[in-house]
């Protein structure tokens, strides 16, 4: 990895800087710009980007159908950053073939991990991935899980020990049971697809027979209308709805059919 690549890799932890304590909504990887987009060079556990397809090595390509193609670090960041438990859509490259996913931002805290601390806690110079995620669930508040350590912006492995420089442990705020839940990756090959959206009617083509549930959330991922389609036939479906009364602006329209979940944001003028 050349030096351009790997400076751009560490400055990009979680779509965020690494170098100092930080909080903000993401959705879990590391990356680093190339010409196509962002290529993720880790996925990281316990965050959304974990309960995807996404893995090492895809590029990400757009951001809610903002293209990252010829950007820089700072605006594909600020793309993959926003508002927490809000939904983003995701169009990403994985060995050749092209996927989306919907998934919502995660409260992401970024925190160094002082060696001197670890040092005398341990009462040693190396320290295993275990005994640093150990200390630092110690030494963090109960509202926040710790869900990975990371040396220069690589995670530290299970069976891998370390000095204790340079570390940040990654916590996600734990989840409200009661709050918004993520929505299921979605992808091209997905059974159904959206084909129209107005304050009249929603269409969507399906390529089976069965039930569909139409979900309609706003930007900030409420859900402002639920359609259901019992017995929808294969092919060419329409539900009529009543939307005058719903704002205009930008839309997540989810699909849920035998098994499968399809999305697509649309706007309603």
């Amino acid at each position: 990895m050349n030096k351009f690549i790997k400076a751009s890799l560490v400055a990009a932890l979680l779509a965020a800087p690494i170098m100092a304590d930080e909080e903000f909504g993401g959705i879990g990887v590391t990356i680093y710009q190339m010409r196509d987009g962002v290529k993720v060079a880790e996925v990281i556990p316990g965050t959304p980007a974990a309960e995807t397809k996404l893995q090492a090595g895809d590029v990400i390509t757009a951001v809610d159908g903002v293209s990252l193609k010829g950007g820089d670090i700072e605006t594909s960041k600020s793309l993959l950053r926003g508002v927490v438990n809000k939904p983003l859509e995701i169009t990403y490259v994985s060995e050749g073939e092209t996927y989306t996913a919907t998934l919502r931002r995660a409260q992401i805290t970024v925190k160094d991990i002082e060696s001197a601390k670890v040092e005398s806690w341990y009462n040693k110079s190396e320290f295993n991935a275990q005994e640093l995620e150990t200390f630092a669930s110690a030494t963090e508040g109960n509202n926040k899980q710790l869900v990975a350590v990371l040396q220069q912006g690589s995670l530290v492995a299970a069976d891998q020990s370390v000095k204790a420089t340079n570390l940040n442990g990654v916590y996600v705020e734990r989840a409200n049971e009661f709050g918004p839940k993520m929505t299921k990756t979605l992808n091209k090959h997905s059974s159904s697809s959206l084909k129209g959206f107005t304050r009249k009617a929603i269409s969507f083509n399906l390529s089976s027979a069965g039930t569909a549930i139409i979900t309609v959330l706003n930007s900030d991922g409420a859900e402002v209308a639920s359609l259901r389609a019992e017995n929808a036939q294969p092919g060419f479906n329409t539900l009529r709805w009543n939307g005058e009364n719903i704002p205009s602006g930008r839309y997540l329209v989810r699909i849920d059919h035998n098994g499968s979940v399809s999305g697509k944001n649309a706007v309603l003028k």
